[in-house]
C-alpha cells in the first residue's frame, strides 16, 4: 500500500508539472500569433495573411480538431510509461531489502 501511495503521488506531481508547462507554452504560442507579429516570429512561411483570410484546404490542419485529444493520450501514454518506472524501481528496492534481510538473518 505503501508503494501505491508513492506512485500516486509521483504521478499527481507529473501531471501537475505538464499542466503548468501546457498552460505556458500555449500562452506563448497565443502572444506570439498576435496579428501585429512579424512572419517569422508566428512560424509561417512569407507575408503575413491579411484579417479574415482563411488558409486553403490543407494548410494549417495539424493544429485543429484532434490536438487536445492527441495531447491527452500521449499525457497518459507517459504516466503510464513513469508509473511502470516507478513500480520496478520500487520493486527492485523492496526485493534487494529483503534480499538483504534474509541473509543477515541466515548470518545470526
Amino acid at each position: 500500500m505503501k508503494t501505491l501511495g508513492r506512485i500516486l503521488i509521483i504521478l499527481l506531481a507529473f501531471a501537475l508539472v505538464m499542466g503548468i508547462t501546457y498552460t505556458v507554452v500555449s500562452a506563448a504560442n497565443a502572444a506570439s500569433s498576435s496579428i501585429g507579429a512579424p512572419a517569422f516570429e508566428r512560424g509561417g512561411e512569407g507575408t503575413p495573411r491579411p484579417e479574415g483570410v482563411r488558409p486553403p484546404n490543407g494548410e494549417g490542419r495539424e493544429f485543429r480538431g484532434a490536438g487536445g485529444i492527441r495531447w491527452i493520450l500521449g499525457t497518459l501514454k507517459n504516466i503510464g510509461i513513469i508509473a511502470i518506472i516507478v513500480a520496478l524501481v520500487l520493486w527492485l528496492k523492496d526485493f534487494m531489502q529483503k534480499r538483504t534481510r534474509d541473509a543477515q538473518q541466515v548470518s545470526e
